[in-house]
């Protein structure tokens, strides 16, 4: 087994985590997070990848408890699927810190706000040495003023729009250049 796959490992971890492939109850679980983090003045999860035990309860609503639950089950996959023995990992443990202070408003016609976030994924291997992956970002949070599932497919639509201008002028690109029939595809397939 190659022990530096366990960084990459780690960061994959934290990277589908705060992702919008994240997806619980009737929005994505960091927005679930974000919420409780805001209403209820705790700013950091923590979980131990193991065990499965997180803290703090408050921010342990349903759907974020339930994604836990299935990240802390898929763990032991993750590591196979890197060719890691899952028995050479002695720790694991995620942190999602929040920056409540630092939550900007958005302007424009759906409104909604931007937090900032860390995620920082700890693997201790069997040779006691700690692997970690980081993930940082700022995650935009709905207003409830539109709901939710109207808002999607209005971005949606406005990402497909875009995909199709993007290829679009790709094809006029490539047009113009004289590089008809070359092996190039545009963006996005």
């Amino acid at each position: 087994m190659k022990y530096k796959v366990l960084k990459s490992a780690a960061h994959n971890f934290g990277r589908s985590f705060a992702s919008t492939l994240n997806w619980r109850g009737n929005d994505y679980v960091m927005s679930h997070l974000a919420r409780a983090v805001v209403t209820s003045g705790e700013v950091e999860l923590s979980v131990d990848l193991l065990s499965g035990q997180a803290q703090p309860t408050a921010l342990l609503d349903g759907p974020v408890q339930a994604s836990v639950t299935d990240y802390v089950r898929w763990f032991p996959d993750l590591l196979r699927s890197q060719r890691v023995v899952p028995e050479a990992v002695r720790a694991a443990t995620m942190r999602m810190r929040f920056q409540p202070e630092r939550r900007v408003e958005l302007h424009g016609g759906m409104g909604g706000w931007t937090i900032p976030f860390e995620c920082v994924v700890s693997l201790t291997d069997d040779h006691g040495k700690v692997h970690q992956g980081r993930v940082v970002g700022d995650w935009a949070v709905d207003n409830f003023n539109i709901p939710p599932s109207w808002r999607r497919r209005l971005a949606r639509w406005v990402s497909d729009l875009w995909r199709s201008w993007r290829q679009y002028r790709f094809k006029q690109a490539t047009l113009t250049r004289g590089v008809v029939g070359s092996r190039c595809s545009p963006p996005g397939r």
